[in-house]
């Protein structure tokens, strides 16, 4: 799970003290990455319990402020190119349900609007090697309420933001074909043995993304 901290709120040592908060649980404790805390939970299901990974993420272009001494040793914010759009329209959502205790209750949270995860997402894509960023990024093109068209209007809206600009021109450099690097990305994380199942998944990746250029009205595809 990605935590994006609002970094440049938290220079007087707040987001040290979320993190002695979460330590303070029992229930967190400091994972393989130092911008990271994990916590197992048990499904109940017979299983061995999952490790969840919470990366704490900042801006890339935010100035945090040092202190001397560290206010947390051994943690530090993982600065990530198209974090702050997380913060440009955040819905609210509430979730019923069963915590790790096991009592029922109902929490509140601000999670980043669909728009901006997909915008995200292409800036993973750009960033780094991970074939379950084109997966998220394809879903979630594919179940968008509204369809590709209502995302191309969001986008077409913001052309002028350097975040939108960016991740349109990952998009074009990563799947401008359907064997460039995008597409594969996909048939990598479903890992299917059938060669005819591989190349539709590669297929599918490659004409998503190229009808979301397609409707980007600052684009112009072939």
């Amino acid at each position: 799970m990605d935590l994006a901290l609002d970094a440049a709120k938290l220079g007087a040592g707040q987001y040290a003290e979320l993190i002695q908060l979460l330590l303070d649980t029992k229930r967190y404790k400091p994972g393989d990455k130092d911008f990271q805390l994990v916590v197992d939970v048990d499904l109940e299901d017979g299983e061995t319990p999952v490790l969840v990974e919470v990366d704490f993420l900042a801006a890339q272009d935010v100035k945090l402020k040092k202190n001397k001494p560290k206010l947390r040793e051994g943690f530090r914010l993982l600065k990530a190119e198209g974090c702050n759009v997380a913060f440009h329209a955040p819905v609210e959502i509430t979730i019923p349900g069963q915590n790790v205790r096991g009592a029922k209750n109902t929490v509140h949270m601000r999670v980043v609007s669909l728009a901006d995860f997909v915008l995200m997402k292409a800036h993973a894509i750009g960033g780094r090697d991970k074939p379950k960023d084109v997966y998220d990024l394809c879903y979630a093109l594919a179940e968008f309420p509204g369809g590709l068209e209502a995302l191309a209007a969001n986008w077409n809206q913001r052309m002028t933001n350097k975040d939108v600009a960016k991740a349109i021109t990952i998009l074009a450099e990563k799947f401008p074909t359907v064997d460039a690097f995008g597409p594969p990305q996909m048939v990598e994380f479903y890992a299917a043995t059938n060669a005819d199942e591989r190349a539709m998944q590669a297929r599918q990746a490659f004409e998503l993304v190229l009808r979301l250029l397609r409707l980007l009205s600052d684009r112009t595809q072939p």
